[in-house]
C-alpha cells in the first residue's frame, strides 16, 4: 500500500533533519538528494494530483517549506565546511616557509635612457661623480680662481638660493 503524500513529506522532513554532511562529498550527495534536478522533494510535487482538492494548498505549502528548509540547511552546511576548510588551512600554514616573491615593477623610461647614456660615456672613459648639489660661493668660484667679475658669476648664469648670496646650485663639476 502506498503512503499518504503527507506522510511521505513528513518522512523526508525527518531524514532532512537527521542529515549532517561532514565533507564535500557528503555535501554534494545532500545537494543531489534534496536539491538536484531529480530530488526526492521534486518527486513529491508530482503527488499533488493524488491529494484531495481542499488539501492541495496545504500540501503545496508543506512541500515549499520542505524545499526551503533543504536549501537553508545546504547553505548552512556549505558555509560550515568552508569555514572548517579555512581553519584547517590556517592550521597547516608553515610560518617557516619562504614568502612568495613580490613584483617590484619596472624602471621608468627616463631612468632606462639615463642608464644607457651613462653606460655609453663610461665606455669612453668618463666617470659619474655625485656630490652635493648646493655649494658655497667659495667652493664653486673663489677656490677655482674665478674672478669676481667673471660672467659665470652673473645672476642670470648662476642660480643663487633665495635670501642668500653665499649658497648656490653648483654650476660645474670641477669642485668635486
Amino acid at each position: 500500500m502506498t503512503k499518504n503524500p503527507f506522510e511521505q513529506a513528513e518522512e523526508i522532513a525527518v531524514k532532512l533533519a537527521a542529515e549532517l554532511p561532514t565533507n564535500a562529498d557528503q555535501l554534494e550527495q545532500f545537494r543531489i538528494t534534496y536539491l538536484g534536478s531529480k530530488n526526492i522533494i521534486k518527486a513529491l510535487f508530482g503527488e499533488i494530483k493524488n491529494v484531495e482538492n481542499e488539501r492541495k494548498k496545504e500540501f503545496g505549502q508543506v512541500l515549499n517549506d520542505l524545499k526551503l528548509k533543504a536549501e537553508t540547511l545546504y547553505e548552512g552546511f556549505k558555509e560550515q565546511l568552508d569555514a572548517n576548510k579555512d581553519d584547517q588551512q590556517a592550521l597547516n600554514f608553515d610560518v617557516t616557509a619562504p614568502s612568495k616573491p613580490t613584483n617590484v615593477g619596472s624602471r621608468h623610461p627616463i631612468s632606462i635612457l639615463l642608464n644607457r647614456i651613462i653606460n655609453i660615456f663610461e665606455r669612453i672613459g668618463f666617470v659619474v661623480a655625485e656630490e652635493r648639489e648646493i655649494e658655497t660661493d667659495w667652493y664653486n668660484f673663489t677656490a677655482m680662481n674665478t674672478p669676481d667679475d667673471h660672467p659665470a658669476r652673473d645672476m642670470q648664469d648662476t642660480f643663487y638660493l633665495k635670501d642668500s648670496t653665499e649658497y648656490l646650485l653648483r654650476t660645474h663639476t670641477s669642485s668635486v
